[in-house]
């Protein structure tokens, strides 16, 4: 929720309970990472399938859906299956690897057996993941890769299991035989009614009489929603504009786990997710099912391009999350495999992989500065081998080629005998209860500056009424005020600090809807968290200089840090965790006297959240004058996050 409201309506009923008088220097301050707030995907709990990937249909290749693993954490074959597709009567549906494959990366394909006397439409439908967003207002594409001998019509089209009707189709004219092998056929359309919720499905028919007692064999059948600024194969478009809208500055991918792999051999290999969907096998996930890939590495890039992001590139490091260790003998070809991987996104295009990645639309190199060695080597026992010989293999390998390159170890660098370079970024991940999260405001005010930090992974996972063991379902607004304290000592060490990016960015409500993500999403809907909107607040209000602050008061309950930016703009922070309910703050800004804005973030209590047709969050910005003293506001609740923009 949103308001606006005059200074003279939200101060003039409120008595203070408690004061704070802020003396801003206009210099002597440090410059700030030109990065601090960031993303971090990975698909977890279906944040890539059926999330952030524009694909509407489950399963569209038969690669699978389920993975299962045994007692010693090993992934468990076989993958393939036709669950999410369903016959419409008068056929069978089978998966089938009969020849030819549609290509070498989709074996298997489905094989609708046309029952005798057939009449009508036959066919087959798909549920989505757990139903589909459809809309008038955007278009739809439907395509699909058909073999076998058939000369009619085929229709896709969407269908309301809540109205039992139709909402939109479209009709492909049909004409190949058996000796064409696979036909690719596509077309794009607009539905005519939107679904009146997101329990819809897809649908293919044609023609039963013509194919009684036949054969139609189907690959790859897709449809997708218009994508986030028309990209191809690319972004839901919801998910992706309230992504762009946190205003991040780098964008750490491809995980996180996922880029691990549960066990050998299924980690996250790059060269598997680009080119056309058909040649991408996909894998089985680390979080318990099978990924397409479908957002592979050219589609992350491209977001990276459309959303302004550096990216930071996580490559695998030789561990894998069951325990399994790459050998010193074995480890060679992952590293050149890391280098072939530089290349085809950093190579000119009269390179080996330079020029694979021009074919696939891409003439001119990406920019990549960051190149982060695995990912939690803390874990699963990888410590040992990960100071003993994986990373600095790495590093030097990564170094002889690309001298500037920012290298990131995936641990404390206190793990390290002897330590690594000078320089080497470390990643370090919180998952903390609120009293250790704003515990942490002080924390960076006395490291080795030698090793910049970047905060890879954070959430406050506990609140007040939520203790070990038992999660929180949702950030509650004391949960990301205790988030956006830690923020404030992170800005206050920006010269050590890179960034920093919350570590469940997207989760669906089908799969996790028990612990908490910045974003949770339905088909139809997204619910922005507490989490989400401190760190929209802090990502859109921040500059490129700290500014030292003088405060009348010791920090605790009140906090607060500042930053201006090239243009003279001062971003004055101040969260109130647990104090009064009413708090009378006064800002001096040397030579400033023109109308402030002031932005604040709040919600009815200390344990509100955010959830699906709920959202109790109250974002409100005001015009702050300036007089005498400065400028002088009032913050209601214990609870608040606020930015004086001047």
């Amino acid at each position: 929720m949103v308001s606006y409201l005059s200074l003279a309506l939200v101060s003039g009923v409120i008595r203070a309970a408690a004061a704070l008088t802020l003396q801003v220097a206009t210099s002597g301050g440090n410059a700030s990472s030109p990065l601090m707030y960031g993303l971090l995907f990975e698909d977890v709990y279906h944040s890539g399938d059926g999330g952030l990937y524009a694909e509407l249909i489950q399963n569209r290749a038969f690669q699978g859906t389920t993975v299962n693993v045994d007692g010693s954490g090993h992934v468990v074959p076989p993958f393939r299956t036709l669950q999410y597709w369903h016959t419409r009567g008068a056929d069978v549906l089978t998966l089938d690897n009969s020849g030819p494959a549609l290509s070498a990366a989709l074996p298997y394909h489905m094989r609708v057996d046309v029952a005798q006397g057939a009449t009508g439409e036959v066919g087959f439908w798909n549920e989505g993941y757990w139903g589909m967003n459809i809309t008038t207002a955007t278009r739809y594409a439907c395509d699909f890769y058909l073999r076998g001998n058939y000369h009619g019509d085929i229709k896709c089209a969407f269908w309301s299991n809540t109205t039992n009707g139709m909402l939109g189709s479209t009709t492909l004219s049909i004409s190949q035989s058996e000796s064409d092998g696979w036909v690719r056929h596509a077309q794009t359309f607009t539905p005519f009614a939107s679904g009146p919720d997101h329990k819809n499905t897809f649908h293919l028919t044609f023609d039963g009489a013509s194919t009684a007692g036949t054969s139609l064999r189907f690959n790859m059948v897709s449809s997708f929603q218009q994508t986030y600024k028309n990209s191809n194969n690319g972004l839901r478009m919801d998910l992706a504009e309230k992504l762009a809208d946190l205003n991040g500055k780098f964008f750490r991918f491809p995980g996180g786990n996922n880029l691990e792999g549960q066990s050998s051999p299924y980690l996250w290999k790059w060269d598997q997710t680009i080119g056309p969907i058909i040649d991408r096998p996909g894998r089985p996930g680390t979080w318990g099912y099978y990924n397409t890939d479908g957002l592979g590495l050219l589609e992350l890039m491209q977001m990276t391009i459309d959303m302004n992001l550096e990216p930071i590139l996580a490559v695998w490091g030789g561990l894998y999350l069951d325990g399994e260790v790459t050998s010193q003998a074995d480890l060679q070809q992952y590293i050149d495999d890391t280098l072939n991987e530089l290349e085809f996104l950093l190579g000119p295009s009269t390179s080996t992989w330079g020029a694979k990645r021009a074919a696939l639309g891409y003439p001119e190199p990406f920019s990549v500065n960051y190149v982060e060695i695995s990912n939690e080597d803390f874990l699963n026992g990888g410590i040992p081998s990960y100071t003993g010989y994986r990373f600095m293999r790495f590093y030097n390998a990564i170094k002889a080629v690309y001298p500037n390159m920012k290298i990131v170890s995936s641990i404390w660098v206190g793990y390290f005998n002897p330590p690594p370079p000078a320089g080497v970024i470390q990643d370090l991940h919180d998952y903390l209860s609120v009293r250790d999260m704003v515990s942490k405001f002080g924390g960076y005010d006395h490291a080795d500056r030698n090793y910049p930090v970047l905060v890879g992974e954070y959430a406050a996972i506990y609140d007040d009424t939520h203790t070990n063991g038992n999660q929180l379902d949702n950030p509650t607004l004391q949960s990301a005020t205790s988030e956006a304290v830690y923020f404030l000592g992170l800005e206050r060490n920006a010269d050590l600090i890179v960034g920093i990016c919350h570590g469940a960015l997207i989760k669906s409500l089908h799969d996790e809807p028990d612990n908490v993500a910045m974003l949770k999403h339905s088909p139809n809907a997204i619910v922005p968290s507490m989490s989400y909107y401190v760190a929209k607040l802090f990502g859109n209000y921040y500059g490129s200089e700290t500014v030292p602050i003088t405060g009348d008061a010791a920090y605790g309950p009140l906090y607060w840090a500042g930053t201006k930016d090239a243009s003279g703009t001062y971003f004055i922070k101040i969260v109130n965790f647990d104090g009064a309910a009413s708090t009378s703050v006064t800002i001096n800004i040397p030579g400033k006297t023109n109308t402030a804005k002031l932005i604040t973030l709040t919600a009815p209590n200390a344990f509100s959240t955010n959830t699906l047709g709920n959202i109790t969050s109250i974002w409100t910005e005001i015009e702050v004058p300036h007089s005498g003293s400065g400028y002088s506001f009032t913050l209601t609740g214990n609870y608040v996050n606020a930015v004086l923009v001047a």
